[in-house]
């Protein structure tokens, strides 16, 4: 005969950031045996999960490697621009400039993507919004493949560009979210991973189809990387965070049992929903609240499940701190006048910074350009470069294969070592390969230049990468993630695009000395890293919030990324 006791109701309040209730925590009435799920590491629906979401990042890095192999062959016209193959030009005259100019305009589109896609990712879920985006990607992939006109390929890099800036701000917000705590960091990385393996593929197929008129399939397969998407994640759950934001706690209580089968989740909801309360004020009328109070009920001890445990919230909590409308509709107009719940001024400089900086290590003139750079390197002429593939574009390849590697390194080392060691040694390891690379291109030191170059996309790969993307979602509150991360997002891009165009300029004006400016930003980033950088490694939001709630000039005094509760308070 099975066992019952009646669970009676308790109040809860939750108060702000860093500071503990006056009362006992709510706690789960109701027990199981299985472990809790704060505890749980990987398991094969979270890899699933962050995989299907990731297939967006992947298809952002084959956007942006996908016209570096096959340049010369789209843009020179050795033929002539009349021959045709099929009904399509076999390819499309253009002068560096203009190339440099289409090329940018992925980025450029993708400033414009990571505008909006914060707002639509609060407003209407983070899946959502990935499944969407496919149409960016697919409408970019058609106009690219059939282009017969410079100005349809730009228009095609242009709208291919959208789908890379919502990608670029959605994966990131999904996979950590939907992350256990202890393996937030490996599956951030996750977003990085996916660009690197992106570009790898893009440079090992254009290797195949660099031929005219071949090139075309090398820019339609971003459609094919996208209908993969659409037959994956729509059985992927949607974030349990934004769920439990919009109020709707019984999805987001499937969601969390979908990411964590065999686990009790009942502790792990609470926490979200004790931060949504306290830490993001982002209950709309005490939807989520109210959405967890349960009269007291029979509930057998042996069979009960996840959704019959109790969380109990006081009516008061919804009055005292829940806006009249969501807090994730806070615009960066109240964020700059200070209108927010927490003083958030120093996560959001780091946040900018690491963003707005990681294009000005160099890296992605490498990724854009590092064909023609190594032709200087190697001093090919005319015949050698027209013979694919040639020494210069296999070693581009073996750069986008180090990107790879040192992804993976990243990966195994984020959650070790922390953020912070790992932009130390990322941004050092940068300065020290722009100087060798500006050695061995000034000496014809060309062994010297090409094992720089690796040492480059090893350090990038490492730190400055993977951890920019991951600054927002680990440092910034719930109720400004989405504003904060679209504007972070979109000046990532605006310098992409600035740097896409400078870089041809760079290297006609600096020849041998291009990446000496680089080293010396390199430099002056490690200086950064090493001041204002806090550590957020295996710590809440709520935590970063509360230890460095500070002004930006008082950042010397949280370099270490530990206070005590007095200097904090």
């Amino acid at each position: 005969m099975l066992q019952h006791k009646q669970i009676q109701p308790k109040a809860q309040v939750f108060h702000g950031i860093g500071t503990e209730p006056p009362h006992k925590k709510a706690i789960c009435q109701a027990k199981t045996n299985k472990p809790n799920s704060q505890a749980c590491g990987f398991n094969i629906y979270v890899l699933l999960s962050a995989f299907a979401a990731s297939l967006s990042s992947l298809n952002f890095g084959w956007c942006l490697g996908e016209p570096n192999i096959p340049e010369s062959i789209i843009k020179d016209c050795v033929e002539g621009p009349e021959v045709f193959v099929r009904g399509f030009p076999t390819c499309l005259a253009m002068n560096s400039t203009i190339w440099g100019l289409v090329v940018g305009l992925v980025a450029l589109g993708a400033l414009s993507g990571s505008l909006f896609a914060g707002h639509a990712a609060d407003r209407f879920g983070r899946k959502s919004v990935l499944l969407v985006n496919n149409v960016f990607f697919i409408t970019g992939a058609l106009l690219l493949g059939t282009a017969t006109t410079v100005a349809q390929l730009a228009v095609g890099r242009f709208i291919s560009g959208i789908g890379c800036g919502v990608s670029s701000t959605v994966v990131a917000m999904y996979n950590s979210e939907c992350a256990p705590l202890k393996v937030r960091g490996f599956l951030g990385v996750v977003l990085q991973l996916s660009v690197e393996v992106g570009i790898f593929f893009s440079q090992i197929i254009a290797t195949l189809l660099v031929d005219i008129p071949n090139w075309r399939i090398l820019f339609g397969l971003s459609g094919v990387i996208s209908l993969v998407q659409l037959a994956l994640l729509p059985f992927m759950p949607e974030s349990p965070k934004f769920l439990i934001n919009q109020g709707n706690t019984t999805a987001a209580t499937k969601a969390l049992q979908f990411l964590r089968p065999g686990h009790d989740v009942s502790e792990e909801l609470q926490a979200m929903v004790a931060s949504s309360i306290s830490s993001s004020h982002t209950i709309p009328n005490g939807t989520v609240a109210n959405s967890f109070v349960q009269e007291g009920e029979f509930v057998d001890e042996t069979e009960v499940s996840d959704k019959e445990k109790v969380i109990e919230i006081s009516e008061t909590t919804n009055a005292d701190l829940a806006p009249s409308n969501p807090a994730s509709s806070i615009g960066i107009v109240d964020i700059i006048k200070g209108n927010t719940p927490d003083v958030i001024w120093h996560p959001l400089f780091c946040t900018m910074f690491l963003m707005g900086f990681q294009q000005w290590t160099g890296a992605k003139g490498i990724v854009f350009y590092s064909t023609e750079i190594l032709i200087k390197v190697f001093r090919l002429n005319h015949s050698q470069i027209q013979h694919t593939p040639n020494r210069a574009q296999w070693v581009t390849i073996g750069l986008a294969g180090m990107g790879i590697v040192a992804v993976f390194a990243s990966m195994n080392l984020i959650d070790r070592l922390g953020r912070r060691q790992l932009l130390l040694i990322s941004t050092g390891g940068l300065t020290l390969s722009c100087i060798l690379v500006v050695i061995g291109s000034t000496f014809n030191l060309s062994v010297l230049s090409v094992i720089s170059m690796f040492g480059f996309k090893l350090t990038y790969g490492l730190g400055m990468a993977p951890i920019p993307w991951l600054a927002a979602s680990e440092m910034l509150p719930y109720y400004a993630l989405g504003t904060l991360n679209g504007i972070a997002s979109a000046l990532n891009w605006s310098m992409i695009f600035t740097i896409g165009l400078l870089f041809p300029l760079l290297a006609k004006a600096l020849d041998n000395f291009l990446f000496l400016p680089f080293a010396v930003l390199n430099l002056a980033a490690f200086i950064v890293v090493l001041l204002f950088v806090p550590e957020t490694k295996s710590r809440l939001i709520s935590d970063i919030l509360f230890c460095h709630g500070k002004r930006v000039h008082r950042v010397f005094s949280l370099r270490k990324g530990h206070l005590s509760g007095t200097e904090a308070a």
